[in-house]
């Protein structure tokens, strides 16, 4: 088995003591592949603090406004600390970097309407052709930081097809929630009847859990890996329930989170979310032939 962490939202207002205090003594188990939002639009301290304290289902209008009013953009090539401490840690191997879009802002002229989410993120839920942002942002990280970016992910962990169609235009890979059978037929292209048949059957026998699907979708015009998200709502028994599904195939496991948020207290637990994970990750390393890795070795030598 491979196993990576995804830690999304890497953007001008962290500094080099807001990693270290969050991740320093996870990363010497698994290195992290950090997800960057090259052009963060907003203050994106106060919009995420605003935004998590209300919850999804609370922003309403006014917020949404207050919001959109703010829209001073931070080019994180500004914060020269932190750009020299991430170049550190990716020589290091303890950091791999990853584009989690453009400005994190969705700027459509109507916000899409989605359940359970902050549809101003979701930028790549979008109407808009965002190929030429997207190919712009990618170059800006990487004259920055030195290393080649080939993974996005999607804010929010929401995408459409006009999202998509970018992402794949600029060739890159993803890691993120599997799209829609028909999008894999008609826009992906699965390669061959065996991809099918076995991502058909991964689904009919998973019905009903959130258990990932463990194998690089390998198509005609993207890699996609699928992950499992780690937040203050997580059910923590079925995130090892998953866990351990997936460890029986063999496949690759992604866990996703936000850092930042690893002093955050669980719903229904009276532990941290840095705690959380710790934990998990302790229970990984007891088992047998698990490789920890950056996303890119699962995307580019993963089992498909």
């Amino acid at each position: 088995m491979k196993f990576a962490i995804r830690d999304d939202d890497l953007n001008y207002f962290y500094t080099p003591k807001f990693i270290e205090d969050n991740i320093k003594d996870i990363w010497d188990i698994c290195p992290f592949s950090m997800s960057a939002v090259p052009y963060i639009k907003g203050n994106w301290l106060e919009n995420t603090k605003m935004l998590e304290e209300l919850g999804p289902k609370n922003v309403l209008d006014n917020v949404i406004r207050k919001i959109q009013l703010d829209n001073k953009i931070y080019d994180i090539a500004n914060n020269v600390e932190l750009i020299n401490y991430i170049k550190q840690k990716i020589d290091e191997k303890k950091i791999y970097l990853t584009i989690h879009g453009i400005h994190h802002r969705n700027e459509d002229d109507k916000l899409p309407e989605l359940k359970n989410n902050y549809s101003i993120g979701a930028e790549f839920y979008t109407n808009r052709d965002l190929t030429k942002e997207l190919k712009n942002a990618v170059e800006h990280l990487e004259n920055i930081f030195d290393q080649k970016i080939t993974i996005f992910t999607p804010p929010q962990n929401i995408y459409n097809l006009k999202g998509l169609e970018a992402i794949i235009n600029n060739k890159l890979s993803m890691c993120a929630y599997l799209p829609s059978i028909k999008v894999l037929i008609n826009t992906v292209n699965l390669r061959g009847p065996i991809n099918y048949l076995k991502y058909f059957k991964f689904k009919i026998v998973n019905r009903g859990t959130r258990t990932p699907y463990p194998y690089v979708i390998n198509s005609t015009r993207l890699k996609i890996i699928d992950h499992r998200s780690l937040q203050p709502r997580t059910n923590i028994e079925e995130l090892y329930s998953d866990f351990e599904s997936v460890y029986k195939q063999g496949g690759n496991f992604v866990l996703s989170t936000h850092s930042y948020g690893f002093n955050h207290k669980m719903k229904d637990i009276d532990k941290t979310m840095g705690i959380i994970i710790k934990e998990f990750l302790q229970h990984v390393q007891k088992k047998d032939n698990v490789n920890f890795v950056t996303l890119d070795n699962i995307i580019n030598g993963g089992q498909e």
